[in-house]
């Protein structure tokens, strides 16, 4: 009797706790393919941008070597940089962490770096190189070979219906027995990479990398979590969390700093927002809209406030431009901070703004973050008066002021009297070494606004 009034108390609990394990692990189960849903469409995104963006890639250096105007140039070689970065952020977000793709990886941080580099410079005075034009040219041939072999993988994964998910398994567990058409593409991608002939990147990438390498233990902070990360890019965009769809990602092992790919699409939008944020100090690297640009409704110089004002709303103080250009209803602005009155050029920052609404569309902070620090600034041996005797006769100077650069040769900073001029019509800046009175370097100016703006 007692164990039959023990069996009817005890069978109603088994059986609600049975029909509750039941429920929990039906939940758990809905819940688990609903994560592993969101993280194959994640990597499928990825993966068909990352082709996508070196399609464009491929066809920005084609045009590089086919256009023949500086107007042309600069934009086209601007868009190499974009593109490169972005196929790296995408490369960042796919499963690739336990299989070598540092080789890629390096290659489009090092197209990114040179596409910059060619773009910023004047190029009216300084022209593409026989030199760099070659390298251009084997740059286009490489992003074809990675082009060819993307879309390969590209139609098996469409024609097999193959999962990425299937991939980062594969490459935890070692599966032989799976379908390894992913993670042999990919390695095919790797190797060919690796037998690319050495390219004369140039001295500036050359001293840039090194410089990187030096300067990226300088980037300091506490380490930042993915999550923290977010905060971090979506208050960058003055965004609250409810505003955007995000999609945090670690960057790869060809990044020269270890950093977060965050993607942001803001509510409403198609056009996301690519961002890298450093993963100690939750600093943003560099940002870059999607989005296409309107008809222009801004002049310079609106454009101009505006790039003052993001800049300024985000901690970036004392900072004046040093440069302007303008291209495709874009304009393009560098900043550089002032200390003691001395312009500190190593420091610099780029803000592109849009000329239909004045949105920034693109920042690049990386010099400033790689550079930026207190200096302890000598007093100049050389008075403004001597540097002016310094100067071409033939050149008329009409401003001075004391600028620190980097010398052209190693690299070191030089504090510098830069001086304003013109000659033939034409504005011109003459850096001579405050020290002992060098001419360092002379750097035509795009336009006489341009120059009106270095105020």
């Amino acid at each position: 009797m007692v164990y039959g009034a023990t069996a009817r108390v005890l069978f109603p609990v088994a059986l609600v706790a049975l029909v509750g394990a039941g429920m929990w692990g039906y939940q758990e189960h809905n819940e688990k393919n609903s994560v592993l849903i969101k993280a194959e469409n994640s990597y499928q995104r990825a993966f068909h941008d990352l082709t996508y963006h070196i399609d464009k890639l491929h066809d920005e250096l084609g045009k590089s070597l086919v256009v023949n105007s500086r107007r042309q140039m600069t934009p086209t070689l601007t868009n190499v940089w974009r593109l490169a970065y972005a196929a790296q952020s995408d490369v960042g977000q796919l499963p690739l962490t336990l299989m070598p793709f540092s080789n890629t990886e390096e290659m489009l941080s090092r197209v990114a770096d040179f596409s910059y580099r060619v773009a910023v410079r004047d190029l009216e005075k300084e022209p593409l190189t026989d030199k760099e034009y070659n390298t251009l040219k084997s740059l286009h041939k490489q992003a074809k070979d990675i082009q060819d072999q993307l879309r390969n993988v590209q139609a098996n994964v469409i024609d097999k219906q193959l999962r990425w998910m299937d991939v980062e398994t594969a490459l935890a567990s070692d599966d032989k027995k799976s379908d390894n058409t992913i993670i042999d593409g990919f390695q095919t991608i790797e190797k060919k990479v690796q037998e690319f002939p050495d390219l004369d990147w140039g001295v500036g990438i050359q001293s840039l990398d090194k410089k990187k390498q030096q300067r990226i233990k300088g980037i300091d902070g506490k380490p930042v979590s993915p999550e923290e990360a977010k905060k971090s890019a979506l208050k960058f965009l003055r965004l609250n969390t409810q505003d955007a769809k995000v999609e945090v990602d670690e960057n790869g092992k060809g990044q020269t700093y270890t950093a977060y790919s965050v993607r942001v699409i803001p509510n409403g939008q198609k056009a996301a927002i690519n961002l890298d944020v450093t993963k100690r100090g939750g600093k943003v690297v560099w940002m870059m809209s999607e989005r296409e640009i309107g008809e222009e409704k801004l002049d310079m110089k609106q454009a101009q406030e505006r790039g003052e004002e993001f800049l300024r709303e985000r901690g970036f103080a004392n900072m004046v431009v040093s440069e302007i250009d303008s291209f495709d209803r874009n304009a393009l602005f560098t900043f550089v901070p002032m200390q003691d009155g001395v312009r500190i050029y190593p420091d610099s920052v780029t803000v592109e703004i849009a000329l239909d609404n004045g949105e920034v569309t693109a920042f690049n902070a990386t010099e400033y973050l790689f550079n930026h620090k207190q200096r302890i600034l000598g007093k100049p041996r050389i008075s403004k008066e001597e540097a002016r005797k310094k100067v071409n006769p033939s050149v008329k100077v009409t401003n001075e002021r004391l600028a620190l650069i980097e010398g052209k040769n190693d690299g070191k900073e030089v504090l510098t009297w830069e001086l304003t001029g013109s000659f033939e019509g034409n504005s011109y800046m003459v850096y001579i070494n405050a020290m002992n009175g060098d001419e360092e370097e002379v750097v035509k100016m795009e336009t006489d606004e341009g120059q009106d703006n270095q105020q």
